[in-house]
């Protein structure tokens, strides 16, 4: 009969990779902290937000954050 293995840990999460942006990407970025900065009231989130969008990048769910908080508070 089989049983199945059942690990204490999660496994590790992998390595993060770094990547260059593109000339574009830069632009973009260049670009849409430019834009953010003037406007009122203008937070680092803020910020981030145009960023990102300017890449066309889906920033981290509420979800996604909750569940690396998760992890880092028990690999601690």
């Amino acid at each position: 009969m089989h049983r199945p293995r059942y690990r204490s840990r999660p496994d590790p999460a992998p390595p993060e990779t770094r990547r260059t942006l593109t000339v574009l990407e830069h632009d973009r970025a260049w670009h849409a902290i430019e834009h953010a900065t003037g406007e009122p009231d203008a937070d680092p989130g803020t910020v981030l937000n145009a960023v990102l969008h300017a890449l066309r990048i889906t920033p981290p769910t509420a979800d996604d954050e909750t569940a690396y908080a998760l992890r880092k508070r028990l690999t601690a």
